[in-house]
């Protein structure tokens, strides 16, 4: 069975769709690559708690848009 990371994002505007691809990875992303991927230099995110909190599954807000991780796994 196929499984991918994805990051989901929705804007904080009228009538937004729930599931707005921000980006995918095959295994979960590392801390890193996350803040890399929400524009969050490495040494900014790693005195802040928003990169850590979306790792563990929380969604959190980032500027307008709030983002969250969510784990797809695929049908054979």
């Amino acid at each position: 069975m196929k499984t991918i990371w994805t990051l989901l994002s929705i804007d904080n505007e009228y009538n937004q769709p729930d599931n707005n691809l921000v980006a995918w990875w095959e295994n979960k992303p590392s801390f890193k690559a996350l803040a890399n991927t929400l524009g969050i230099s490495y040494i900014e995110a790693k005195g802040d708690s928003t990169v850590g909190k979306i790792l563990n599954g929380k969604e959190v807000r980032i500027y307008n848009a709030d983002y969250r991780l969510v784990l797809f796994q695929g049908e054979d």
